[in-house]
């Protein structure tokens, strides 16, 4: 009776640690430091501009006739495609009024400040508003909505871009996240440990336009062990053991 007894609470035992993902794996950017403010010094988010980048520019006046230069406020429909403008290869865009402008290498607010002086013989008192558009991060395996995703920066670090996909499955694999980039024809990959603080100062924190993000389920998963009806099992059997331990002691 006392084994029979064991033997039920020894599989309940196994079929609760079975069900479920111990915290140490879905938990990010883990840490042995019991202080709550710690410093971490890493690559700053790349403000620069660059040939290639497309961006999108407003362009407004003092004196500018509403009706006349806004597709905003024309359409009554606001598409950042339709007033972008994409940096040639020798870094320049080329805008209305002004023609070409070299804004490489400059920050965003550089370069709002570089439009405005030129089109100051042009405009009364212009306002330029400069911003990244049309970056993406491709997000797939074990998250809840994977997919191709943008954002307005020209960078996001890889937690946002997670977040972005509804963040990961409790079977995904956060020591185990597959990044795939591609810099000047140049592939690479590299698998980062999200559960590591070390991903703070990693190089690859922060997410580049068209990087792909694959999170790598866990064996748990691989195995389908999510799918098994432990609490059916553990019933069936414990039924059984009560039946055989009735008709035993019943014999006796």
């Amino acid at each position: 009776m006392k084994i029979n007894r064991f033997m039920v609470v020894f599989l309940a035992i196994i079929g609760l640690f079975s069900s479920c993902v111990p915290l140490g794996r879905i938990a990010y950017v883990q840490s042995d430091s019991r202080s709550s403010q710690m410093v971490f010094e890493g690559s700053a988010v790349d403000n620069i501009i660059r040939p290639g980048d497309e961006l999108y520019v407003r362009i407004s006046s003092a004196d500018e006739d509403p009706t006349s230069l806004s597709t905003e406020t024309r359409t009554n429909i606001y598409d950042p495609a339709l007033m972008s403008y994409t940096v040639n290869d020798e870094g320049k865009l080329k805008l209305p009024y002004v023609g070409s402008i070299h804004v490489a290498n400059l920050t965003l607010e550089q370069a709002v400040d570089t439009v405005e002086a030129a089109l100051n013989e042009y405009l009364f008192f212009p306002t330029v508003y400069i911003r990244f558009i049309n970056t993406k991060v491709t997000v797939l395996g074990e998250v809840n909505n994977p997919g191709v995703y943008l954002f307005n920066y020209k960078n996001i670090n890889i937690l946002q871009a997670i977040g972005y996909a509804s963040d990961m499955t409790e079977f995904g694999n956060r020591k185990k996240v597959l990044l795939i980039r591609e810099e000047g024809g140049v592939r690479s990959k590299h698998v980062l440990d999200l559960t590591s603080d070390q991903l703070l100062t990693s190089d690859f924190y922060l997410v580049k336009s068209d990087d792909i993000i694959y999170v790598e389920p866990l064996r748990r998963k691989k195995w389908d062990m999510n799918k098994v009806p432990y609490n059916l099992m553990l019933s069936v059997i414990s039924t059984a053991i009560l039946i055989i331990t009735f008709v035993n002691t019943n014999a006796n």
